[in-house]
């Protein structure tokens, strides 16, 4: 088992969390001692960063519509619409402390962070407040198989929503999968089915942040696509198990 050096991450993603919940052990290495990773395929990611930039770069005004982007070219218009109307936040970076205050991405006590793609306000109050939205994320790659993934991110995305925006009182989550013409059912929340969600985040990501030694998992299946594993990884994790 790994030494007892005390280790700490002191702030969690959804990813990062994802990551822990499989194997505390490659999070540790992954993002506490950030290991060399330069032997990994990272064509995927990368095709998704550039997508996702070609997204950003339209809605706000400084490129064009791509081919990834075509089949949803009317939604896109009416996005870009929407942000020269000052309804439309793209690409922010949303931090908050361990009692769900914002703050900044990088401030010392961050503890969680989350990015969506867009936040759209759909309705205002008299007083020009946000109390309706549309936090959006695109995806590339495939959808079917991923059900309950995105759909605990989406239920993250719509805390961290009520959160950054006080006045909000609904929101419905949408994903768009581009390389599918696919968009997922909106599910609605309010604020209050929302925030019964809370305790249930806390508890997962206070695993993540509380955690000082991160005792590996090892099997055939969280070793199989695992960076630092015998399978398709380095092997340089002493605890990885080989198919």
């Amino acid at each position: 088992m790994p030494d007892e050096a005390i280790r700490q991450l002191t702030a969690w993603s959804f990813s990062r969390l994802k990551d822990y919940e499989r194997c505390p052990w490659m999070l540790w290495l992954k993002a506490g001692e950030k290991r060399d990773m330069s032997h990994v395929d990272m064509s995927a990611a990368n095709r998704g960063t550039m997508v996702h930039d070609a997204c950003e770069k339209f809605v706000i005004g400084e490129g064009d519509l791509t081919k990834e982007m075509s089949k949803f070219a009317d939604y896109f218009v009416d996005i870009k619409s929407s942000y020269e109307a000052g309804d439309v936040t793209v690409e922010e970076d949303w931090g908050f402390n361990a009692d769900w205050q914002t703050c900044d991405w990088f401030a010392k006590d961050i503890w969680c962070r989350m990015k969506l793609d867009n936040f759209r306000i759909t309705a205002r109050n008299d007083n020009g407040e946000a109390v309706a939205g549309i936090p959006t994320d695109y995806k590339t790659g495939k959808k079917f198989g991923n059900e309950v993934t995105h759909n605990q991110q989406g239920q993250l995305y719509a805390i961290g929503s009520f959160f950054r925006y006080p006045t909000l009182e609904v929101v419905d989550v949408e994903f768009i999968y581009l390389d599918h013409g696919l968009t997922s059912k909106k599910k609605q929340y309010t604020r209050e089915k929302a925030m019964k969600f809370v305790p249930m985040w806390q508890a997962r990501a206070e695993k993540v942040t509380s955690d000082r030694e991160f005792r590996p998992k090892p099997n055939k299946i969280n070793c199989k696509w695992c960076a630092f594993g015998p399978q398709s990884g380095d092997s340089s994790c002493a605890w990885g198990v080989d198919g």
